[in-house]
């Protein structure tokens, strides 16, 4: 080949750059779609980590707010008003941020369209028990303005 013109030689060196951008231009393109990939996948584990954060805060508060109410009936008789009103407000400051938390990431999720994510089902499990907890305190301070008498 050494020995042959150049002009035998320009269709090949011109075939051999014309067949590299492609092969290039296709590994590239797999390069980015796995690129793609893992960057999905690492979005997908730090929203999973995140939310699974999110509901130990949730299940440790909303456990911190029923062990308070417990305490406070258990004791009700002993306790002077001041101490009623700290259980009270101990309670509440437990229960209404998870309570906010909670309708927040339902609402944006139902508002975004993503009724088949998997923890939109566990938000509403959470519901459940914070439901309860506010029933549990109206019906008891309901109890409290039957029972006690007007001063």
């Amino acid at each position: 080949m050494v020995l042959a013109p150049t002009f035998f030689l320009t269709p090949v060196i011109l075939a051999q750059s014309s067949e590299n951008p492609s092969a290039s231009d296709k590994t590239a393109n797999q390069t980015a779609a796995q690129l793609d990939r893992i960057i999905e996948l690492l979005e997908q584990s730090r929203r999973g980590s995140t939310f699974a954060l999110y509901i130990t805060i949730i299940v440790f508060m909303t456990g911190l707010a029923f062990v308070i109410f417990g305490l406070y009936i258990g004791q009700e008789h002993k306790l002077s008003l001041f101490t009623k009103r700290l259980y009270l407000l101990a309670y509440f400051s437990l229960i209404v941020p998870v309570t906010v938390i909670l309708v927040r990431f339902i609402v944006t999720q139902l508002i975004a369209g993503q009724l088949n994510d998997p923890l939109l089902v566990v938000a509403f499990l959470l519901i459940i028990p914070i439901t309860a907890s506010y029933i549990l305190m109206g019906v008891k301070v309901r109890h409290d303005t039957i029972r006690s008498p007007p001063s």
